[in-house]
């Protein structure tokens, strides 16, 4: 092995392990206990691997970098135990499928965002909420935590992550507003029923995504909302590829939000939007 390749190696195992102190050191200022001698060390370790920044972090800060920090370690963990995994969701985990949920409630934040700059939008938060891939629930919660008007449909064909999805509701005071089936959106009854449905791209295949967005269509109310998100493409061409695998390993097949806007365009959806986020893009419509 050349000197720059193990130099190389060294230097991403310590970068790795500075992530694991900041998260560690992170989780203690949230209320975790630890051994004094260990958490003086846990200290230290931020401080090198933050220098002055580590003065800056305050507590509103701590949840989403927390989030950020487990999936990174949850995700690049799974990829190297199972580098010949099938091109498709097959996570049985619990704590990899919890930290996806963790993850993916964020999103519905970013939904009350877009809505209050969109009077429809906003509107749609007053009627029923269709999410397809629930996972364990984290969308479903979160919107039934923020929208007290709102009726939740989740459902997704993936038991284990559905077994965790019950129990995680039954732990909620606001899950008598949330449907959890075992359903396959290709499925789904006619309506009309729904205002706003979430449909996650990124672990479906073309045609699948196809017929979904059909079903979605022909459930839904007139003037409903369909956001559909796929992972963004950072300009960073290594976190580019990572994406691109993300989507892949999940069983997805689009990458091109203009690949989705055409998908919406020719079912019927109107004032089409591309919200580009660093983690997601949002593609959303209304149905005329």
């Amino acid at each position: 092995m050349s000197a720059a390749i193990s130099n190389r190696i060294h230097e991403l195992a310590r970068a790795a392990r500075m992530l694991a102190v900041i998260g560690a050191a992170l989780k203690l200022r949230s209320g975790a206990g630890a051994n004094v001698a260990i958490h003086e060390h846990i200290r230290e370790g931020l401080r090198l691997a933050l220098g002055e920044a580590a003065g800056d972090l305050d507590d509103t800060q701590i949840a989403p970098l927390l989030v950020e920090i487990e999936m990174a370690f949850v995700e690049s963990g799974e990829l190297f135990r199972e580098p010949d995994r099938t091109a498709q969701w097959k996570i049985e985990d619990r704590n990899h499928l919890q930290a996806m949920g963790r993850s993916s409630s964020n999103a519905f934040d970013r939904i009350l965002g877009l809505a209050s700059t969109r009077p429809s939008l906003q509107a749609a938060l007053d009627g029923v909420f269709l999410d397809v891939g629930t996972g364990v629930g984290g969308v479903a919660l979160r919107a039934a935590q923020t929208c007290p008007d709102l009726d939740i449909d989740a459902i997704d064909i993936w038991e284990p992550a559905l077994r965790l999805a019950a129990e995680n509701l039954a732990a909620s005071a606001h899950a008598g507003r949330i449907q959890l089936r075992r359903l396959d959106v290709t499925a789904l009854d006619p309506g009309p029923r729904y205002t706003l449905a979430w449909l996650p791209t990124m672990f479906m295949t073309l045609p699948v995504l196809e017929q979904a967005i059909d079903r979605i269509a022909a459930a839904s109310r007139s003037g409903g909302w369909l956001i559909a998100p796929l992972y963004t493409s950072p300009d960073d061409p290594f976190m580019a590829v990572m994406s691109s695998l993300r989507t892949l390993r999940s069983g997805g097949e689009v990458t091109q939000a203009a690949q989705l806007e055409a998908l919406l365009r020719e079912r019927g959806y109107v004032d089409i939007e591309v919200d580009v986020g660093p983690i997601a893009t949002f593609v959303m419509g209304r149905l005329a």
